[in-house]
């Protein structure tokens, strides 16, 4: 029985789709009653938040985006807006985590590559009966700054021995093979991947002659 699962994988290997498609269909089978969506506060862009027009609110609308396009692609019946409205989906910063116990929820932690050891821990940790959880993560595109680094390579490895996987917690990983987003998006990032392994390689050498 799956607790918490790690996913890796680059963009456009439909990791936030897929959690949320889960997510729909456990509260469809009445398995959690809710889905909460968080993200790290960290944002991939110099234009910060506080520049977006409208109240608090509005420009948390903004950033919860991703969420309400999967959702609205995926539904059929009903609007996003009606779920929000009837608490059955929310979305919140994963510093609004802290001091909650979740239980029959499913949690979808997304962007967990800008995410801090101490704010994975605090995800999981809150986590009570029937509370499923999706990490989802691209390392490629950390947007965290100067020497810091996101935890969750390093927390998945953690969790990635046979006792995990006993008490429901797993990992998985798409591949640039796996990216549907476009054609395009698929050759941009097996070239990315390419240089950066030529610019390790290359490193290594020169470490090597020294």
């Amino acid at each position: 029985n799956t607790r918490i699962m790690f996913v890796d994988g680059p963009a456009g290997s439909s990791k936030t789709l897929l959690s949320v498609y889960c997510g729909l269909q456990l509260m469809n089978m009445k398995a959690c009653s809710d889905i909460m969506y968080l993200r790290s506060a960290v944002e991939s862009s110099d234009s910060k938040l506080g520049y977006l027009p409208g109240s608090a609110e509005d420009k948390l609308k903004y950033f919860n985006m991703p969420f309400i396009d999967k959702l609205d692609e995926l539904l059929k019946t009903i609007r996003p807006e009606k779920l929000i409205e009837q608490q059955r989906v929310g979305m919140f910063p994963v510093n609004f985590a802290r001091g909650m116990n979740w239980t029959g929820k499913v949690i979808i932690l997304d962007e967990a590559q800008n995410c801090t050891q101490k704010e994975i821990i605090t995800i999981l940790t809150r986590m009570g009966r029937g509370t499923k959880c999706f990490v989802l993560a691209d390392p490629m595109q950390t947007d965290l700054y100067g020497n810091k680094t996101g935890a969750f390579e390093e927390m998945s490895k953690v969790f990635s021995d046979d006792d995990s996987y006993y008490m429901g917690i797993k990992n998985f990983k798409f591949t640039e093979d796996d990216i549907m987003r476009s054609r395009l998006t698929r050759f941009l990032v097996k070239k990315l991947k390419e240089a950066k392994q030529e610019k390790i390689d290359e490193n290594i050498r020169r470490w090597g002659s020294e």
